[in-house]
This record gives C-alpha cells, structure tokens and sequence, in this order.
C-alpha cells in the first residue's frame, strides 16, 4: 500500500488559499473592468471582445473558486506555484517590454544600418530652446477659450517652429505658416490656389520632412498647393477647415484625403455642438483666418507653462506604461489579443460630403475624394470593411475618386516599404511622394493646368 503524500506546512496552506482568493478577486475586477468598457469604450469598437473577456473571467473566477474549496492541500499548493511562477514570468517580460526595450523602429533602424533620434519629443524640443529658436508643441484642433469667448480653433500657432513625431528615426522639424499649417508662408492669395488639401495626419505631412509631404511634392509638380490638414482631423473637422479657410482662397481643387479612421473620429466629433454648426449652418464661420492674432495668443498662453507642461507629459507617460502593464498590453498586442476598432457607415459622412462638394462648386472649384490605404490593408491582406461604404457615397454624389490602392500600392513590389520601417503608421517620404505624383497625374489627365 502507497503512502499517503505528506501533508503541506500550514503556512504553505495558507499562502496556496492566498493565492487562489487573489485569483477569485482578480477575475471578478478584470469582469467588472471589461463591463464598464462594453457600456464606456473609447472608441467605435467590436463589443465582441468585452462579451468574450467577461464570459472568460467569469469561469476563471468559477474555476478559481472550486479549486479553492474542492481541491486538496497538496494540489493546491502546486497549482498556486505555477500560478504564482507564470504571473511573475509574464509580467516580468511585459514590465521588459513596455520599460526597458527598445522599441521596434530602433531595432529595425540598427539592422538596417539607419541612425536613430533615441531623445524623447520633449527632449528635442527643449534641445531646440536651448539653441535660441522659438519652439512650440504640435498643436492641433481643439475648443479654447479666449477673451472674446470659445473658439475652435483648426490650425495652430502661426509663423512658428514645432515637430512631429519620430517615425522614421528623426524628428522633422516644420517651420508653420500664417495660420498654423505645414506650409510654406505667403501662399494664402486670393484665386491663386491650385489646391486645397484637407484630411489628417496624411495631409499634413506627418513622419517626413517639410519639403516631402504631399502639399510638399504637389508644389514640386508646379501646382499652387495649401494643406489644412492636422493630426485628428476627421470629416466633420476638415469640412470646417474648409468654411474657414479655402471658402476664402477659391482653389481650383480640393482634395479630401480619407483615410481609415476617419469615420471613428466622425462619431467625436458629432457630439460638439460648435462643430454641429458647421453642418447644421451653410453660413457659419467662426472667421478664422481674420483671427489668428487671436488664436496665437489663447495658444502661446497655453503653452507658456512649459515646465508644466513637461511634467505632465512625463507623469501620463509614466502612468500609461503602468496601466498598459497591467493590462499586458505589449504581450496581447503581440499575440493579436486585442478589441477592434469599427467604423460604423453614418448618412451624416455623406452629408459632410455633399455640402463640401457644393460649397467648392460654388466658386466653380473640383472637390475629388483621395482614398489612403492603411498598413492592415498590405500586412494582412484585408480591406477595409468601410471602404465600399466610402466609395460608393462618393460615386453617388459624383465626386472624382482617386484610389491610392490602384493608382500607387497594388502594382508595387513591396506596399509595406512605404511605411516607416515597414511598421504600422502614416507613409514614409518615398509613400507619399508616389501618392502626389499619382494626384498630380489624375488631375492633369482630367485637363487641369496650373496657374502657373
């Protein structure tokens, strides 16, 4: 007859029930955490993920909770071992990736042989101040308030410096114009405007230097180009941009740049009832570009507290490392463990669409809607599952379609080397100088001639 494994040590008993309640405790906060985000996400998101986490923490905490009663002391003590071995080996290697690794832009910029800006954004632009030069933070659109009450304000600090973010293992560094946008200064006259760009990220340059963004390489083709786009900006944003500023220019052309989230940012953006306005109202203008003397200070003010402004930019950075450790979010994001963002079609999309394009017919300008592909779109092959949607309400109201995905990634060798590194983020220099000339091609095929 065997004998009977020996009993565990009271002590060790109690550390194993320890452990199992922590267990219990665990998944009932992650359960309760997944139910508040199904009823409060942050964004337009598949709810799927929360249903799926809340029924699995909810058999976790079961599972916890039956071995804590049924179980045997010496199995118990055991599992609480693994259990407490995997915990400290997972995070252990989350708290390594989300501190102390490098990122992945800097590992590929190492292999491949490409220098590295290792300096943090706030780094960089104190290094600029400490060099004489009159350097902000990019600003973008936001609601403020001035002396003469709210505004909205969809540029930024005029006639100044600032950067954008390190993408491509530099900091560009962008001298703005008159009215706070990426472009070269005394471009604003009157019916001498070829183009208008508006749209986000894309068509304000962002990863690349001033003279490689779009606006940039289009007024290398010879055309009169002023971008009004900014890091955010989606639809109902751009259409207000374009009551603000190219209602007042005229171009011949306008080019709405949509990109894959602009309808996550739409659903936001809704719910400003100063934004609303300019949906709601054909005539509604804040008056903008008469303002920017205005708008600078309300801007400058802010910013003057940079030290302020420093250490809070470290404390979020710090607490957002903490808060995604705990969540693992280096490690679910690695294993594709993570809710996905929707982008539900809204009627509201096309009705920013169709009074944009009647207001640019008004002055007997083009509107044409610029469609940009996202990095999923090449690394895993899908569409987009909005991009009919898009297309489709374009072609309603017969609005001109240029399809970056036909006219410039399909017949390229490699789609994902027009991105930084080949990572996920906007275009890299070479992706958006192909996508202007592929503009500046359209257009030109449709009979336009510069103004020059």
């Amino acid at each position: 007859m065997k004998n009977k494994p020996k009993e565990p040590k009271q002590i060790t008993i109690k550390c194993a029930n320890i452990i199992f309640m922590l267990g219990i405790l665990f998944s009932i906060l992650l359960a309760i955490y997944a139910i508040y985000k199904f009823y409060n996400p942050t964004q337009s998101i598949s709810r799927v993920f929360y249903i799926i986490s809340m029924l699995s923490c909810g058999l976790l905490a079961t599972l916890f909770g039956f071995g804590l009663k049924r179980l045997s002391n010496n199995m118990k003590v055991n599992l609480s071992l693994l259990f407490f071995t995997t915990s400290i080996a997972v995070y252990g290697f989350e708290t390594y990736l989300e501190f102390f690794q490098d990122s992945k832009r800097e590992i590929f910029a190492k292999q491949m042989g490409v220098s590295f800006d290792t300096r943090k954004n706030i780094e960089v632009l104190e290094n600029l101040k400490d060099t004489g030069v009159e350097v902000y933070l990019n600003v973008g659109p936001g609601q403020h308030l001035t002396e003469n009450g709210v505004i909205y304000n969809f540029g930024g600090i005029s006639n100044s410096t600032t950067i954008f973010d390190n993408k491509a293992g530099y900091y560009p560094v962008i001298e703005t114009d008159e009215h706070g946008f990426n472009n070269p200064k005394g471009l604003y006259i009157e019916n001498k405007v070829d183009v208008v760009l508006t749209g986000d990220d894309f068509a304000e340059g962002k990863s690349v230097n001033s003279n490689e963004s779009i606006g940039a390489v289009l007024r290398q083709l010879d055309f009169n180009v002023i971008s009004i786009g900014k890091t955010g900006n989606g639809p109902l944003i751009e259409l207000a941009a374009l009551k603000e500023y190219a209602k007042f220019l005229k171009p011949k052309i306008v080019l709405w740049l949509y990109y894959v989230n602009d309808l996550n940012e739409l659903s936001v953006e809704i719910e400003s009832s100063l934004l609303r306005k300019y949906l709601d109202e054909n005539d509604y203008s804040q008056n903008l570009i008469y303002r920017q003397e205005e708008i600078d200070s309300v801007l400058i003010n802010f910013q003057s507290q940079w030290e302020k402004i420093r250490m809070e930019s470290e404390k979020k950075l710090k607490k957002l490392k903490i808060i995604n450790t705990l969540k693992l979010a280096e490690l679910r994001r690695m294993i594709n463990l993570q809710p996905t963002p929707i982008s539900s079609p809204t009627p509201i999309f096309r009705d920013i669409l169709q009074q944009s394009k009647q207001m640019v017919s008004g002055w007997d300008g083009k509107m044409y809607l610029v469609y940009l592909p996202a990095y999923k779109r090449y690394s895993t092959d899908n569409e987009h599952p909005n991009r009919n949607f898009v297309i489709q309400t374009a072609t309603e109201l017969d609005i001109p379609i240029i399809d970056i995905h036909r006219e410039v990634f399909k017949s390229y060798p490699d789609p994902l080397s027009l991105f930084p590194f080949k990572l996920p983020y906007r275009y890299n220099a070479e992706g958006y100088r192909l996508v202007a000339e592929a503009i500046g091609k359209r257009i030109e095929a449709d009979g336009y001639v510069p103004i020059k």
